[in-house]
């Protein structure tokens, strides 16, 4: 889907039920939040890279869900890995391999079959997914997704694309493996242009970008960070604020992109 170049628009990494650190944000970028949690004054538009759920504790998980529910026409959501995994377990589409692997990656599910108020908004923010999301301006391009893809998926709409675009080469199933190596696509294909690929799910200390390939996925529910960048016209920036120690983090190992 390409996107209104005249309007102002803030990309948000993988958020894991940090809710209290992706109010802040919008409160630093002067949205009004009133009482009951409902944004009455948007002067940008939100985009949300995908995973807002899982990993971070219960009572944060819900309060995102319904958060984003309440808001859902100021933001964009973009398709996660976490966000399809979770669909297919709610509604039996994919059986989980083992239970404990639904427990220790997958926590949102668990939360949604005993609360079937909580589900049916969960999906309904689901439906409005999008798996890529495009802004251009002058010789400027941005293509957002969740995960890294080769340039031939990039913004194609073909079923192999969207899978791409949602989760690229597993890091579990291959571990041990730099980042590089496994994705060494993103390397190969990395260009000094200003067609620029923004996207999260890699997890990293801090935003990695190689030429014209950004990663702003900088582990806030690690207690790490939460990153965004903003589009502006022809301009990108980018920003962030720390984890606020309002929940337990979860625990990472890094791999580290762009690590030369």
């Amino acid at each position: 889907m390409d996107l209104d170049s005249k309007n102002e628009y803030i990309v948000v990494g993988d958020i894991h039920g940090c809710i209290d650190e992706f109010k802040l944000l919008l409160k630093r970028e002067n949205f009004k939040i009133d009482s009951r949690g409902y944004i009455t004054s948007a002067p940008k538009s939100v985009i949300l890279i995908g995973d807002f759920i899982d990993k971070a504790e219960e009572p944060k998980l819900r309060e995102t869900i319904e958060f984003i529910y309440k808001n859902y026409l100021h933001f964009y959501l973009i398709l996660g890995n976490h966000e399809k995994r979770v669909y297919e377990y709610i509604t039996e589409e994919g059986r989980p391999e083992a239970e404990e692997e639904e427990k220790k990656y997958y926590n949102t599910s668990l939360l949604l079959k005993r609360d079937l108020k909580l589900k049916e908004k969960f999906l309904f923010l689901y439906n409005k997914c999008h798996i890529w999301l495009r802004y251009r301006y002058g010789d400027l391009e941005v293509v957002i997704t969740h995960a890294p893809c080769r340039e031939r998926h990039l913004a194609q709409d073909d079923e192999l694309s969207k899978a791409k675009m949602v989760k690229c080469e597993s890091r579990s199933q291959n571990r041990g493996v730099k980042l590089d190596t496994l994705l060494h696509y993103l390397i190969d294909e990395a260009e000094d242009n200003r067609k620029i690929h923004i996207f999260g799910h890699l997890s990293q200390p801090n935003i990695r970008r190689y030429k014209n390939k950004i990663c702003i996925d900088t582990s806030c529910i690690y207690g790490n960070s939460l990153s965004y960048a903003i589009l502006k016209g022809d301009t990108i920036s980018f920003n962030s604020l720390p984890f606020l120690n309002l929940q337990k983090p979860a625990k990472q190992h890094y791999n580290l992109l762009f690590d030369f």
